[in-house]
């Protein structure tokens, strides 16, 4: 008899809320009719790819890195899809041996709901050609760009190591000869130092065995040949200036001629104290010079002005 009692409970409990829960699956059915019966988007989504080579073997020719699947279905749908991010599709070729093989894709390389479909997948198919690796030496060529910093002048620019090995599919590591360096420009270096190098080894479709060569620079300020003596200073205010230095001399790099010819009211120096309150500032002074003389040393390089 308890056993009897007990599954009239639970009989009763089925039958509590029937009408309730009918209509909950009623609406559930409906609306999931509205979305499939909605009208049709379209849009594309791309998945990353990934080859699977023996540990000996690897792709020769350029493997794009993603598949793109133009989908069309309901727009909830289609945002749920590009939202979502998916693993690679790995293309298995670890039981391949050397030499071509072609690769299909299909619709259930990706997942996708009731209601979306594929219209068109890019590329629908791969040709990969699988090479055995190689090791190979490779020279490395500095690629300078741009000119040192006004007044500097490079006095060695040096590679070290000057060899790299680089690892690649057989036909595209015999085809690399030498490698260059990413361009490096000289106006950003400062002094001596030496800095890491990335190699331009995309374009071969080649990588690196080991660690990157670096390069060691040494730049050093080009002398002056002629002083400009008493040189003005103006003051940059609005207020009213008071300098401690009335003029300053400066150590330049120009030819003789260009200097015989210098118009003295093309050679100053400015302070710039525009916006400062009153008071007393110690500033750099910037030499103002006609084209072509360079400027290499001001003394003194400094000076106290008085804003009153």
């Amino acid at each position: 008899m308890a056993k009897a009692g007990f599954f009239e409970k639970i009989w009763d409990l089925s039958r509590a809320n029937a009408g309730t829960k009918l209509f909950s699956v009623f609406l559930a059915l409906v609306l999931w009719g509205i979305v499939l019966g909605s009208r049709s988007f379209e849009a594309t989504k791309e998945i990353p790819l990934e080859i699977i080579a023996p540990p000996e073997l690897m792709a020769a020719n350029e493997i794009p890195d993603r598949i793109s699947f133009k989908l069309s279905g309901p727009k909830a749908f289609l945002r749920v899809i590009l939202d979502r991010r998916d693993e690679p599709i790995r293309v298995n070729l670890s039981n391949s041996k050397a030499g071509l093989v072609t690769y299909r894709f299909f619709s259930d390389n990706i997942s996708l709901p009731i209601g979306v479909k594929v219209q068109s997948i890019t590329p629908n198919s791969l040709l990969i050609k699988l090479e055995h690796k190689k090791r190979r030496e490779v020279g490395v060529q500095l690629n300078l760009r741009g000119e040192p910093r006004e007044g500097y002048q490079l006095i060695r620019a040096e590679l070290r190591p000057e060899k790299v090995t680089i690892v690649g599919a057989e036909s595209r590591v015999d085809s690399v000869h030498q490698v260059e360096t990413l361009p490096l420009d000289l106006n950003a270096v400062r002094g001596a130092e030496e800095q890491s190098v990335e190699l331009d080894l995309q374009r071969h479709q080649v990588v690196l065995d080991g660690a990157p060569p670096k390069v060691y620079f040494q730049m050093e300020p080009i002398p002056a040949n002629f002083r400009i003596r008493n040189v003005e200073i103006r003051v940059l205010t609005a207020l009213k200036a008071r300098v401690d230095e009335k003029s300053v001399s400066v150590h330049v790099r120009a030819d003789a001629a260009r200097l015989k010819n210098l118009d003295r009211y093309q050679v100053y120096g400015t302070v710039d104290l525009r916006g400062k309150a009153r008071g007393k500032y110690t500033e750099p002074v910037k030499v103002v010079l006609p084209e072509g003389i360079v400027p290499v040393k001001t003394i003194p390089e400094r000076v106290t002005v008085t804003l009153e």
